[in-house]
């Protein structure tokens, strides 16, 4: 647990310092509603490859991770309630992993490099996605 300003900050999954790239997309409503059916953390990552999304890809780094979240920074403002799609490049794994992610808090004007920093909560992936990120923070926490 985090010491906050007077304030203790309950978390479900540690997190841990890890520098990853990604690249994002926010998702339209329309796709965003699958968080809200009660199922939807059955849904599958393959139902997500499909969709198309309309613009570029953005491209931003991690500042930590955890089995059920991320703290991104970006030069692209996001909006609290955001859902957004993500393709985490982890430097020991070939494939990217996708994750389908929704936005609980932005900080602006973030000292350093970039000039939002996000924290995501992870809505759905797939279990060997689960099972990669579990490995890297495993092997991560090893090295420390």
């Amino acid at each position: 647990m985090d010491a906050k300003k007077g304030w203790l900050e309950k978390r479900e999954f540690a997190r841990i310092k890890d520098v990853l790239k990604i690249a994002y997309y926010p998702v339209d409503d329309a796709l965003g509603s699958i968080s809200n059916s009660p199922d939807y953390k059955n849904t599958t990552i393959d139902m997500l490859k499909n969709v198309q999304h309309r613009g570029s890809l953005i491209n931003a780094i991690t500042e930590d991770i955890s089995q059920g979240g991320l703290s991104i920074l970006s030069e692209e403002p996001l909006k609290k309630g955001q859902k957004v799609i993500i393709d985490l490049f982890v430097c020991s794994i070939q494939k990217p992993v996708k994750l389908f992610a929704e936005v609980c808090y932005v900080e602006n004007n973030v000292k350093g490099a970039s000039n939002y920093r996000a924290g995501l909560k992870i809505i759905s992936l797939s279990k060997s996605d689960l099972e990669r990120i579990q490995n890297h923070i495993l092997n991560l926490k090893h090295r420390l």
